[in-house]
């Protein structure tokens, strides 16, 4: 989904008293990381996940693994933590304030 920069500025603004739910480790982007990105994407649509790895340019080839992976749309990046964004139709809660 494209998100207009209105629309994401509002996401980020709403995720600021967001802490990061799902964690990437040195095993980079597994099954169970994607499993609960999906769910928490299912049950919340806006997450923030935080990446281990030191080194930027790896963190941010593992977050847009990730959002492939999920197919979430990555909102925004800031250091070691990365915004996604993914509409669930079922339980529309961030969505319908867009």
């Amino acid at each position: 989904m494209e998100l207009t920069n209105k629309q994401k500025a509002k996401l980020k603004s709403m995720a600021q008293h967001l802490d990061a739910i799902v964690r990437i480790g040195d095993k980079g982007v597994t099954p169970t990381v994607i499993g609960s990105l999906n769910e928490a994407l299912k049950a919340r649509e806006l997450v923030k996940i935080s990446v281990a790895h030191s080194d930027r340019n790896i963190r941010k080839e593992l977050i847009a693994e990730l959002a492939e992976a999920s197919d979430a749309t990555l909102v925004n990046i800031i250091g070691k933590t990365a915004l996604y964004f993914k509409v669930n139709p079922e339980n529309p809660i961030v969505s319908k304030t867009l």
